[in-house]
């Protein structure tokens, strides 16, 4: 089971993302803590492979560094995990499903192990993998090609084929942003292209963001909103969005939803 990171713990990770190295003094006064408390965080960050210490100070584990997809998969958990079992309220058994190679896709892909006779077609290995855990419950497909070592996603020409051969009832996505003025953002081309060819022949497109996304920086529309049937998100949208998304089936998961 991925380890669930506390709100402090989050904010020593942004903090090492941005000073590579910092000394344990130091970080505790920037979180305004005891050097205990810190000295506690880090132990447990430690032993859950986010962070390497050294004598007096600490940093990002290397395999966190090269693999930011990791990380995504250790933050904003309580909230990633309560919008996916909303997801999995919205499918019904049968339903034959796309999911993208989001760290969120992959906590949907666990929140529909005890849904029967799904057809789930991803590029995510981690998806993937997620769902075979399951067993014989569903059938899961993946494109061939190159084999995106960063995020474990197939990402090549032939996974762009392939989603422009899929025709699923639902198609269930992530994306970097959502944008009053530019819709679904994201930044890296093979996701938007992949999204942009599933969305042409799915029956309903449901985007899956919390409210970190509200605006966030984002490079390229993913998806327009006249192209989203469903909202899953965590909070009430701010007005201009709440205006833009206007017609959009809008789905909260209240912190309640959800019991750990």
């Amino acid at each position: 089971m991925t380890p669930v990171l506390s709100a402090r713990q989050e904010r020593i990770v942004e903090i090492l993302r941005t000073t590579p190295s910092i000394t344990t003094v130091d970080l505790a006064q920037r979180l305004d803590v005891s050097g205990e408390t810190v000295r506690r965080d880090l132990q447990a960050m430690a032993d859950d492979g986010i962070v390497q210490k050294f004598h007096g100070g600490v940093s990002l584990h290397r395999d966190v560094q090269e693999s930011p997809f990791l990380l995504r998969l250790r933050t904003n958990v309580g909230a990633k995990r309560r919008l996916a079992q909303l997801v999995s309220k919205l499918l019904p058994d049968g339903a034959s499903i796309v999911l993208d190679n989001s760290s969120t896709a992959c906590f949907v892909a666990e929140a529909l192990a005890e849904r029967r006779g799904l057809t789930v077609a991803t590029p995510s290995l981690e998806v993937a993998r997620t769902l075979a855990r399951c067993g014989d419950r569903h059938t899961v497909m993946l494109p061939g090609g190159t084999l995106r070592s960063s995020d474990m996603t197939l990402a090549s020409a032939s996974a762009l084929r392939f989603a422009t051969q899929l025709h699923p009832d639902y198609m269930v996505v992530s994306v970097a942003a959502l944008s009053a003025r530019g819709g679904c953002l994201d930044f890296d081309p093979f996701e938007v292209e992949f999204k942009q060819a599933v969305c042409m022949h799915a029956r309903t497109v449901i985007v899956v963001a919390d409210a970190s996304k509200f605006e966030a920086p984002g490079l390229i529309t993913s998806l327009p909103w006249t192209d989203v049937q469903v909202l899953v998100t965590d909070c009430a949208l701010p007005p201009d969005l709440a205006q833009a998304c206007a017609g959009i089936r809008l789905e909260i998961a209240e912190a309640t939803d959800v019991s750990y």
